[in-house]
């Protein structure tokens, strides 16, 4: 049964880091589609949204492990007392 727990847990990370990856950059290239459109600026807003998008998922994965980290770290410190 502790098994199963904790491969659900994993699955569950796995899936929170593919969201947490995926919609800042799909809602980054979207806004600046939108804005190019808007505003008729070719594809400048597009590729400036894109590195910011890529830049907040890398960001968010940052956040994850950090936390994957700590949550580590408790565990060890808790077995070791």
């Amino acid at each position: 049964m502790k098994k199963k727990a904790e491969i659900l847990a994993l699955i569950s990370l796995i899936s929170q880091i593919g969201i947490m990856m995926a919609l800042p950059i799909i809602f980054c290239i979207l806004l600046g589609n939108f804005l190019d459109k808007w505003l008729n600026t070719g594809v400048l807003f597009l590729i400036v949204f894109s590195f910011l998008g890529v830049g907040a998922a890398f960001r968010n994965l940052f956040v994850i492990a950090l936390k994957g980290i700590k949550a580590r770290n408790m565990r060890k410190d808790e077995k070791d007392e």
